[in-house]
């Protein structure tokens, strides 16, 4: 009996006390946490809004409209940027998009994922020309994103087509990937089409509405 609760004060010491530890950690970490977050969402954002362009945050609270957005003017056109998410396999998938006044794609980038590695998780893969010992031993080349960058040019006012039989977009030579664009359409990622249709489907939903609401149609 004497043994059972000194076993018992033990571990509850020590279950405290990893408590407190962790509690300790969060309350030191969590600002330096939110900080590169930021900046991580800053640059994703600087990478899908027109170069050289004035980026003006803007906040909402009208019916439909996102609460947070972004808008980028220049002479030529009106690009708004907003957060989309919506439920993959794994999780919900946050992503960032930028989409023209006429509802084309300009670019997108993946935020947070936690999709299945080596399937619905390639939605953030990057395709690299280089081999891996070119990596190590000189300038390491930024790879291309394959996923998000086939859907640049798509139209949001339109229904996105998902094209499982030509293979990835990453390995599609120039003129089918224009045939793709052409028909409103995205390869999907092999074995995921659950992760590539959720990412079509809160285009086709949640972007397309945030855009009527934001131009108010």
């Amino acid at each position: 009996m004497v043994d059972i609760i000194k076993l018992t004060v033990v571990l509850t010491i020590v279950s405290v006390t990893a408590a407190l530890a962790i509690a300790f950690t969060n309350s030191k970490t969590k600002d330096r946490i939110l900080e590169q977050n930021q900046i991580a969402e800053k640059s994703a954002l600087q990478q899908i809004m027109p170069p050289n362009s004035e980026i003006t945050e803007m906040q909402s609270s009208s019916s439909g409209c996102p609460s947070q957005y972004w808008v980028a003017k220049n002479e030529n056109q009106t690009v708004y940027a907003f957060k989309i998410s919506k439920r993959g396999y794994g999780g919900d998938i946050l992503f960032l998009v930028s989409i023209t006044s006429d509802g084309k794609i300009l670019g997108m980038n993946i935020l947070e994922q936690s999709e299945t590695p080596g399937l619905g998780a390639r939605i953030s893969e990057s395709i690299s020309k280089k081999y891996i010992w070119n990596g190590l031993f000189g300038k390491k080349e930024e790879g291309l994103r394959w996923f998000t960058k086939q859907f640049e040019g798509i139209d949001i006012t339109k229904d996105i087509g998902i094209d499982k039989t030509s293979g990835e977009w990453h390995k599609l030579d120039s003129n089918k990937r224009s045939e793709l664009l052409s028909q409103n359409s995205i390869t999907a990622i092999t074995g995921s089409t659950i992760t590539t249709r959720a990412i079509s489907s809160g285009l086709e939903k949640q972007a397309r509405a945030y855009l009527k609401a934001l131009q108010g149609n």
